[in-house]
């Protein structure tokens, strides 16, 4: 009965560990903020065709 309790104990520690080590994985140099999608793009010169 005391190996259940090794088991489960281990792998409570080892998925406490892992979510640990998955949240200081993020990359910190990618922006975590980007543009809305459906945000208006920003205005343009429509370009006038050649005579």
């Amino acid at each position: 009965m005391a190996i259940r309790s090794l088991v489960v104990g281990t792998l409570f520690v080892a998925v406490f560990v892992a979510i640990i080590l998955s949240i200081a994985w993020i990359d910190k140099s990618q922006p975590t903020h980007e543009p809305s999608p459906l945000a208006p793009a920003p205005e343009r010169p429509i370009p006038t065709p050649m005579p």
